[in-house]
């Protein structure tokens, strides 16, 4: 970098190690345990007001952690290690999240991999492990653009995704602003978004806040602004990594989910990835971990058509699935309520396996016309028609469950009441289910309220509709990326117009 200024603040141990990853080679893929021991660090995480030491062993974060782990795991059980990982060039095992996708084959190996974390998520969690991985992929891959803008840019996205790979990063990013005054651009409100307040020698001083999803989890936070900043804007403009246990980083966590009783929450028990507003406290980055900066329109343009490209893939991947456990719950609460026959009930469920149907199909679709990118890499054709279908119909989705369970979900006995021989008898009578046992049956309402009704669910249909932007946008992208130009000259001919349209 070009720019520098005298050093006005001490360089720790900490900046030090920050800047000299790309010295450091890793060990491969890790296990459950050691994903559990890296988040055991010095990060800073505050929840209700006080400071939570450790996310793995806290009660109300440590069953989402311990969920994660197994899937680690898997990464070393022979039935799924070659499915999850690769020998790269130095010979280290390493996650096909990291894959470089140079043939069809390797871009089939990561979709497998995918696959096989989200299935362990049950489609729940929108940020996994393997969504992060693929925007470093993303940024590999558009390195000789980011070298054209400065060699060193190109360099780091090139070390990155190595240390990265080797060392099995576990990262979440900060794509977002806070929701403040929008009626104010950055210049008028610098607070709105992280910008750069100090250059250095070795890097640049940070300030701001950003959203984030999965970060407590994490073992470093990728920012890439979204944001679609002017020209003079350019100190907003930068892409970076940072470290959870950064100096004067810190995590303020919403109110969570988890740490509930599992029978009357089943899916938040577990699956609740936490969703924390990240505040940089002047922190320093090193000029080796950053991949763009001050070109505000280069970073427009080469975001989503580019950082995304396997991002959105491992996304559309949990719409999928997710979509299916609804349609799935949804017939599982008609059956044992006796109800699954009724021409009212067939229909709603028909409604959703249509929705299904077709959000599964343009995802297929996806991957059968994939192309190559400029760096000769595969990636899944575009398919904003996918992304926009899901935002219009994942509030149907959740009313469709609501409809078909009806009140079912909502008079429940609590998980202490079968623990009370005096009420438990009661319940064995009261809350059967055709051809289900009271307790099955007990477990399928609770299941479907939290996907529903409760507040995780709520959280959950949110994120899907909100998570790629405005659902305006996405819908209107679908109009923006489609191809009308055969039927266009169709009717042109047949009309015998003199103008072109």
């Amino acid at each position: 970098m070009d720019m520098k200024t005298t050093l006005d603040k001490p360089v720790t141990e900490r900046d030090k190690e920050m800047s000299s990853y790309k010295t450091v080679k890793g060990s491969g893929v890790k296990n459950g345990a050691q994903f559990l021991e890296s988040l055991r660090d010095d990060r800073v995480i505050y929840y209700k007001g006080e400071r939570i030491k450790d996310v793995t062993s806290h009660p109300t974060f440590s069953s989402m952690a311990h969920k994660i782990a197994e899937t680690y795991d898997k990464q070393h059980d022979p039935n799924y290690q070659d499915k999850m990982s690769f020998i790269d060039e130095d010979g280290v095992r390493c996650s096909h999240s990291y894959a470089v996708p140079n043939t069809q084959e390797i871009l089939a190996a990561r979709r497998g991999n995918t696959e096989i974390w989200v299935n362990d998520a049950m489609g729940m969690l929108g940020r996994l492990p393997d969504f992060v991985a693929g925007m470093t992929v993303g940024i590999y891959d558009l390195r000789a653009e980011l070298a054209k803008l400065n060699p060193e840019l190109g360099n780091n996205a090139e070390a990155y995704l190595k240390y990265a790979r080797q060392n099995d990063l576990c990262l979440s990013h900060g794509l977002h602003d806070p929701c403040m005054d929008k009626t104010l651009r950055p210049p008028e409100d610098p607070d709105r978004c992280v910008r750069v307040v100090k250059e250095r020698d070795d890097g640049v001083i940070v300030r701001g806040a950003r959203f984030n999803t999965f970060g407590l989890y994490s073992n470093e936070i990728m920012i890439c602004p979204t944001y679609g900043f002017k020209e003079e804007e350019k100190e907003f403009a930068i892409w970076f990594t940072v470290p959870c246990d950064a100096p004067g980083l810190s995590q303020i966590a919403r109110e969570a989910y988890g740490g509930r009783n599992p029978i009357d929450h089943p899916a938040s028990a577990v699956y609740d990835e936490v969703d924390s507003l990240i505040i940089f406290d002047d922190v320093f980055i090193p000029w080796e971990r950053i991949f763009l900066y001050r070109e505000p329109l280069k970073a427009n343009q080469l975001f989503r058509n580019g950082v995304m490209t396997w991002a959105s893939f491992a996304g559309g991947s949990l719409s999928v699935l997710r979509m299916e456990v609804l349609c799935a719950i949804a017939e599982m609460l008609a059956k044992t309520s006796g109800v699954i026959q009724r021409p009212e009930v067939i229909a709603k469920l028909g409604e959703m396996c249509t929705y299904a149907g077709a959000i599964k199909s343009s995802f297929e679709l996806s991957m059968l016309q994939a192309s190559k990118t400029a760096a000769g890499n595969y990636k899944p054709a575009k398919a904003p028609e996918r992304r926009a279908l899901t935002t219009m119909v994942s509030e149907r989705f959740i009313e469709l469950v609501e409809h078909i369970g009806t009140s079912s979900l909502i008079f429940l006995p609590t998980a202490e009441d079968w623990d009370n021989p005096e009420i438990k008898k009661h319940l064995d009578v009261y809350m059967r289910g055709k051809d289900s046992s009271p307790m099955d049956r007990h477990k399928l309402c609770k299941f479907a309220w939290d996907l529903t009704g409760d507040g995780f669910g709520s959280r959950q249909q949110m994120y899907e509709r909100l998570h790629s932007g405005d659902p305006n946008i996405m819908v209107a992208n679908a109009w923006r990326n489609a191809d009308l130009s055969h039927a266009r000259s169709l009717i042109s001919d047949f009309l015998k117009l003199d103008g072109d349209y």
